[in-house]
């Protein structure tokens, strides 16, 4: 005789059918967002004139007339005659529009075991250990970043080729100051700016970190090229809570194990 199914309870399912019937269910994700475009309703405004006759009332004016009425008489025996009336007709409108939004494709990535990345900053030794990383958020930004205004002062124009002497606190002397003391404050503001440019270009963003990378810019577009001025260390401070993911309201830091 074959072994009965394996049931828990007299009204129960098999153990197997039950364990079948679970479902796996995706969780959707829903990621809100808002968009907007500018449209002109208009609308074709229609007014039917119209008149409601009341009760017609006829009255007798003073005495008969002998003989017949002056004029010619009509010959379809009616009077016709026109009565006009200004009116203002106050129209109500209420314009809208309504949107609807249709998926229209998908573009594949590549698949990887994990969460999903959250955004988090990266201080100058990631970006000085991973120049594929570096060399690439520059070629995206067009394959330079300012570092300052122009070629004004003390700005410094980066690429793919001097991106590494820069975040090794080599930035070339001009516009480098290269004397002490101020040498070494602008060879490590030069390298944070640069970090917290490269982190910007890497999505990571925050109105901290705008105005710290614009009093940077603007400090050195100011100083002598070759000489420097006093205030570095006060400038580059900012930028450094920014990369090191301890500024306020910005992301944090990155585990860069």
């Amino acid at each position: 005789m074959a072994d009965s199914p394996n049931y828990e309870g007299s009204n129960s399912k098999p153990i197997s059918t039950i364990n079948n019937s679970i479902p796996n269910r995706q969780v959707p994700v829903e990621c809100p967002a808002i968009v907007h475009e500018t449209v002109c309703v208009q609308a074709d405004v229609t007014i039917t004139p119209n008149v409601d006759v009341g009760t017609i009332q006829s009255f007798c004016e003073v005495g008969p007339t002998i003989g017949a009425c002056p004029g010619t008489p009509s010959p379809t025996d009616t009077c016709v005659f026109t009565v006009s009336q200004n009116i203002c007709v106050q129209v109500p409108l209420v314009f809208s529009a309504t949107a609807t939004a249709a998926p229209t494709g998908i573009v594949c990535g590549t698949p990887a075991v994990g969460p999903c990345p959250t955004a988090c900053t990266h201080t100058i030794g990631f970006y000085s250990t991973h120049p594929n990383v570096t060399n690439s958020l520059i070629t995206a930004a067009g394959g330079s970043i300012i570092l300052g205004t122009d070629s004004i002062g003390a700005s410094f124009t980066v690429t793919t080729a001097n991106a590494g002497n820069v975040l090794s606190f080599n930035t070339p002397s001009p516009p480098a100051p290269s004397s002490p003391p101020f040498a070494q404050q602008y060879q490590l503001l030069y390298a944070q700016l640069l970090a917290a440019n490269l982190n910007v270009l890497n999505a990571v963003t925050c109105s901290f970190a705008t105005t710290a990378i614009a009093t940077a810019n603007s400090f050195l577009a100011a100083s002598p090229p070759g000489v420097g001025m006093a205030g570095a260390p006060t400038v580059q401070a900012p930028l450094a809570e920014f990369n090191e993911g301890t500024a306020p309201e910005c992301p944090g830091h990155c585990s860069e194990g």
